[in-house]
């Protein structure tokens, strides 16, 4: 093992725990130390692409999370195990562009919840497990993430078909993309919406903030509602239009979810009047 390359990521690992103002700085120094370190043919064993590959990981570039992507296969041929390191930075890479996720270990907020972005269809659960990922179904239920903040279940429900349950997460996501999207037309209200590339729509208000949001969740038994949750939660089965809902209410955040034959909506809103308005609007449209 290099020591020096060792140091480099431990480094990296107490900045992601204690968040430094200039971890920013700091992570861009380390990135050149390891890059000066693989030039000179320091990394002779697995471990050190591994090493080299989470400093990179933690980039600012699409150059940085492909350099951490290629650094995770070197270890990967020289027998490291297990291998999600390397599936883990080519999703960074993907969702950086907002393509479909490979695999799907990466997240994306989308009014305080942090959402898994779209997947490639093509990816089987067989090859998610060839690459120690957590299956299609874990994947929205947020169980067995790789490299992910540490979260609990602070509670559950369910209705016909499915189950929600709120995950609380240690803390804010260091690495994850912001919510960036294009003008696609406006609402009744004349309020511009919003869409990405993964079909996700959404409303801001006029500070450019997220005001309501909804988008078309697969079938899935479970539904994760992961958030950084300080204060008051809960969870309630309900009832709209003659149709099973479950509402989630975290702070100021309020979420509908209910189900259809295209798949499972959720509903987002500062304004619980507003998510039950649209909610309605979307089971006209579905129903």
């Amino acid at each position: 093992m290099n020591d020096a390359l060792k140091q480099i990521f431990d480094e990296d690992q107490h900045d992601l725990q204690t968040m430094p103002e200039n971890r920013v700085e700091r992570d861009r120094e380390r990135r050149m130390r390891v890059k000066a370190i693989i030039e000179g043919g320091g990394a002779t064993e697995a471990i050190d692409f591994i090493h080299a590959a989470i400093v990179f990981q933690h980039g600012e570039t699409l150059d940085d999370w492909w350099e951490a992507y290629q650094f995770s296969l070197k270890a990967v041929d020289m027998g490291f195990q297990p291998k999600w390191l390397a599936a883990v930075a080519l999703d960074r890479w993907l969702v950086r562009q907002g393509k479909p996720l490979k695999y799907g270990n990466q997240i994306v907020p989308f009014g305080g919840i942090y959402r898994i972005p779209k997947l490639d269809p093509a990816t089987t659960d067989v090859e998610r497990e060839k690459w120690d990922v957590p299956s299609f179904n874990e994947l929205h239920s947020f169980e067995n993430l790789r490299g992910f903040v540490s979260c609990t279940v602070v509670d559950t429900t369910e209705i016909i078909d499915f189950k929600v349950k709120i995950v609380n997460l240690e803390r804010l996501p260091a690495h994850s993309p912001t919510l960036i999207g294009a003008p696609i037309g406006t609402d009744a209200r004349n309020q511009i919406i919003l869409e990405n590339s993964y079909g996700w729509k959404w409303i801001e208000d006029h500070q450019g903030s997220f005001k309501l949001g909804w988008l078309l969740l697969p079938h899935v038994p479970t539904i994760a509602h992961p958030v950084v949750c300080e204060g008051n939660y809960s969870i309630e089965k309900i009832t709209l239009s003659g149709h099973p809902c479950v509402t989630v209410s975290v702070n100021e955040s309020h979420t509908i979810y209910f189900k259809t034959s295209k798949g499972i909506w959720a509903v987002t809103g500062r304004d619980i009047n507003d998510v039950i308005h649209k909610t309605k609007e979307l089971m006209l449209e579905d129903y």
